[in-house]
């Protein structure tokens, strides 16, 4: 499997903000690339990144086509989220409403 390093060919992205409970704020931006299939031709992979101005996150979740992987990819990314709002200890705003629905 690939090693995703960076999101080429962005099909979804999204301008959140991520306000932290200690009053910092950073603009927070998800993006999903185009699933490729992988060298072997055995499965798909469907790149993504969660990044703000501190921190970065890119993986790609894999499945046996192209929409199973892009469906991998946004309920991972749900939870990426959800895991980041409780370990950096603050909320996702999106068009200034709390939740960030990726």
């Amino acid at each position: 499997m690939p090693k995703i390093t960076e999101v080429d060919d962005v099909i979804a992205i999204r301008e959140l903000e991520f306000r932290a409970n200690d009053g910092t704020v950073e603009k927070a931006i998800p993006k999903v690339g185009r699933p490729f299939e992988d060298k072997e031709g055995l499965s798909w992979c469907c790149p993504y990144e969660l990044s703000t101005k501190s921190r970065k996150k890119v993986f790609g979740m894999h499945g046996i086509d192209p929409l199973q992987a892009l469906d991998l990819t946004l309920k991972t990314l749900r939870t990426e989220v959800e895991y980041w709002e409780r370990t950096q200890k603050g909320k996702f705003f999106f068009l200034d409403e709390e939740g960030a629905e990726v």
